[in-house]
């Protein structure tokens, strides 16, 4: 149950981050670097040699790794969204001033 809410707050995060930076003129360069990134990452935890996690032999380690760094992404970029966006905002309210 935990993991589903987990990956629940992560599209809820992601979809809010999609939200708050709809107006601004790089939107789509925004969406399609975070979606390269997330993609890098996913085909690297699935299909790299993850030796520093040493001996994981049930892959649990992988696993976690599938759930959390896709995670931290979707944090990082949440938090990016809400700087351009209170940007975007500060810069409409002077062009209106």
């Amino acid at each position: 149950m935990k993991p589903l809410l987990i990956l629940g707050v992560g599209l809820v995060l992601w979809a809010l981050s999609i939200y708050l930076v709809r107006k601004w003129k790089h939107f789509w360069i925004f969406f399609a670097i975070n979606f390269a990134i997330l993609a890098i990452y996913t085909t690297y935890i699935i299909y790299g040699n993850l030796d520093f996690l040493g001996h994981d032999e049930y892959g649990l380690g992988r696993l976690m790794m599938l759930f959390a760094i896709p995670l931290i992404h979707v944090l990082i970029a949440f938090i990016l969204a809400m700087v351009i966006n209170y940007r975007l905002q500060k810069i409409t309210i002077a062009n209106n001033a």
